[in-house]
C-alpha cells in the first residue's frame, strides 16, 4: 500500500475497502470530521478548492501529448500561446531515441495560428514499430517539455500493456487517478472511453454537474470559444497533462463532448432557446476536439481500429453517431447500420489472439435476467455470430461512461452458465470514472462478478498469448477531494484464460 506524506491520515485504512465499498453517507462524513475537515461535495459546505490552475512554463502551458500510434508513426500535438503581434507561429518539432535528442530520427516544422486555437498536430512518420520514442516541439526562443511515446508492434507480438479510463468530470474533483497512471512505467499506450470533457456550467451560471473546481467558461460549453476554453482548462491540469506526456492515447468521444446524451435533432442538456442551433454546437464541439486532441480521426467518423502486431486488435465503436448524425434505418442497430458493418467486416476478418471490443458504455447485461441492457440481446449475439465466423477466440470488451467499475462474464447460453458456468462468449470490463462521482449495482445479475461505484478508478489489461490479466486500480471517492493525492491500492483482479472466456 502507498504512503502518505508524513502526518496525514491513510483514507483507505480510515474508511476500510470492502469488495462493495458501502459506506454511508453518514460514515463519510463522520470521518471527514474526524480528520478535521468537512467533506467538500455538491450541496455541503468545506474547504475551497485549490486555485485554477495556470499550467505548464510558456509558452508551452498546455503541455505536449501524443495519439493514435501506428507501427511506423504517431501524432504529436502541442499548443503555442499566443502574443497580442503574432499572426502565426512557426514550431520545430523533433523525434528521438533518447531524451536527450542526440539522435533525431523523424522532425518538421508546422505553423501555430489563430484558425486552429494555436494548437500544432502533426504525424511523426518513419519510425520503428514497438518502439518508445521522445519528442519535444521548439520555437524561436522555447523549448517544450519531453514526452514519451511509443509505437505499436507489428507481426508477432508477445506482450502489450494498455491503461484504459473514462469520465473525467473538472468539476468534480482533482484528476488524482490520472496522476496515478501516468506514474506507471509499463504501458504501451492510454485507451480513453470518452467524456474526456464535461460540457456543464460552474455553480450560478446554468445547468452544473460539479461544483468543487472553477470551470472555464463559467457558462455551459456551447460555442466553439467555448469548448475550446474548456479544453484548455482540462490541459492545464498538471495531472492530465502528466498522462498526455508520458504515453500516447487512442481516445473515443461519448456524449459529453458534445452535450449530455444525444437524441436525434439535440440532446438532454440542449435548449435550442439558451444554446442555439444543435447542428452549428456539434460543429463547434468537432472543430475543438479535432484541434486540441491528438487523434487522426477525420471529420465526424471516430469509430476506427488499432492492431497490436498478431496479438491484439482494438476496435473502437461509436454509440453516439446513430444520433448526431443518423443514417436510414440505424434505429433497429445500436451503433447504426453503416458503422455495424463496418464491425462485422473488422471482427470476421481479424486473425489476432485477442479481440478487444472499446464501447463507450456497458455491452453485456447486468440485470438479473442476463438478456436486458447493455447494447441489447440482438445486437450482442451479431458481435458473437461475427467472431464465431473469423479467426478470433477471444472477446474482451472495455467500457466507459456509467462510472461503476465492474467485472462481468458475458453469457450467450443462460441455461448453461446457470447450470456449471459455460455458455459465455467473453468478459467484460468497465474502467470506472477519474473524478464523476456513481454507486454500486443494487442487484446484480448472475455474470456480474464484481462491481464499485464508490472509487475512483481505471483499469489496466496485460495481454499475452495465453491470458488477459485484469486490473482494477482506484481510491475511494472522497479522495479527489483531498489537497494531497490519497495514493491507490489494487481493488480487484480477474485472469481470462484463452479460449476460456470466463473471468477467474
Amino acid at each position: 500500500m502507498d504512503e502518505l506524506s508524513a502526518g496525514s491520515v491513510d483514507l483507505r485504512v480510515w474508511f476500510g475497502k470492502g469488495a462493495a465499498m458501502a459506506t454511508s453517507r453518514r460514515m463519510f462524513l463522520r470521518g471527514s470530521a474526524a480528520l478535521g475537515m468537512s467533506a467538500a461535495l455538491p450541496g455541503v459546505v468545506g474547504c475551497a478548492p485549490p486555485p485554477d490552475p495556470i499550467g505548464g512554463p510558456a509558452p508551452f502551458r498546455h503541455g505536449v501529448a501524443s495519439g493514435d500510434p501506428e507501427s511506423q508513426s504517431v501524432v504529436l500535438w502541442t499548443r503555442v500561446d499566443p502574443t497580442d503581434t503574432q499572426a502565426a507561429a512557426t514550431v520545430r518539432w523533433e523525434v528521438a531515441t533518447t531524451g536527450g535528442f542526440d539522435h533525431i530520427v523523424s522532425a518538421g516544422s508546422a505553423a501555430a495560428t489563430q484558425t486552429r486555437d494555436w494548437t500544432v498536430k502533426v504525424i511523426a512518420d518513419g519510425l520503428s514499430p514497438a518502439t518508445t520514442y521522445f519528442y519535444r516541439f521548439v520555437t524561436d526562443t522555447a523549448t517544450s517539455t519531453v514526452g514519451r511515446t511509443r509505437t505499436t508492434p507489428s507481426g508477432a507480438t508477445d506482450r502489450v500493456k494498455l491503461g484504459v479510463v473514462s469520465c473525467s468530470n473538472y468539476g468534480y474533483g482533482n484528476f488524482y487517478a490520472y496522476r496515478n497512471l501516468a506514474a506507471r512505467t509499463d504501458l504501451d499506450a492510454i485507451v480513453h472511453l470518452g467524456d474526456y470533457i464535461y460540457e456543464y456550467a460552474q455553480a450560478g451560471s446554468g445547468e452544473t454537474f460539479g461544483e468543487f473546481r472553477p470551470l472555464d467558461p463559467p457558462t455551459e460549453a456551447t460555442t466553439l470559444d467555448g469548448y475550446r476554453r474548456r479544453y484548455a482548462l482540462y490541459r492545464r491540469d498538471a495531472d492530465l497533462r502528466e498522462l498526455h506526456r508520458q504515453f500516447p492515447m487512442i481516445h473515443l468521444w461519448d456524449d459529453h463532448e458534445f452535450a449530455d446524451d444525444p437524441f436525434i435533432g439535440g440532446a438532454v442538456n440542449h435548449q435550442p432557446g439558451a444554446d442555439g442551433d444543435w447542428g452549428t454546437r456539434v460543429a463547434a464541439a468537432l472543430q475543438a476536439y479535432d484541434e486540441w486532441m491528438p487523434t487522426r480521426v477525420s471529420g465526424n467518423q471516430i469509430y476506427r481500429t488499432v492492431d497490436f502486431g498478431d496479438l491484439a486488435r482494438l476496435v473502437l465503436t461509436d454509440r453516439q453517431r446513430r444520433y448526431i448524425w443518423p443514417e436510414p434505418d440505424d434505429a433497429d442497430l445500436y451503433l447504426g447500420h453503416a458503422q455495424f458493418g463496418w464491425l462485422d467486416q473488422q471482427l470476421a476478418e481479424s486473425t489476432s489472439r485477442w479481440m478487444i471490443l472499446g464501447a463507450q458504455t456497458t455491452f453485456g447485461s447486468t440485470d438479473q435476467d442476463i438478456a436486458s441492457g447493455g447494447w441489447g440481446a440482438l445486437d450482442r449475439q451479431r458481435v458473437y455470430d461475427q467472431l464465431a465466423a473469423g479467426g478470433t477466440d477471444n472477446l474482451v470488451v472495455v467500457s466507459g461512461d456509467t462510472h461503476r467499475a465492474l467485472a462481468l462474464d458475458l453469457i450467450d447460453d443462460p441455461t448453461a452458465y446457470l447450470k456449471d458456468g459455460a455458455g459465455t462468449a467473453g468478459v467484460e470490463l468497465s474502467c470506472g470514472s477519474i473524478s464523476s462521482p456513481g454507486s454500486n449495482l443494487l442487484n446484480p445479475g448472475p455474470g456480474v462478478r464484481w462491481n464499485s461505484g464508490f472509487d475512483r478508478t481505471y483499469l489496466v489489461l496485460d495481454i499475452d498469448a495465453d491470458r488477459t490479466r485484469s486490473e482494477i486500480w482506484g481510491f475511494f471517492d472522497f479522495g479527489k477531494y483531498l489537497p494531497w493525492n490519497p495514493g491507490e491500492q489494487l481493488l480487484a483482479q480477474f485472469t481470462t484464460q484463452t479460449g476460456a472466456n470466463t473471468l477467474t
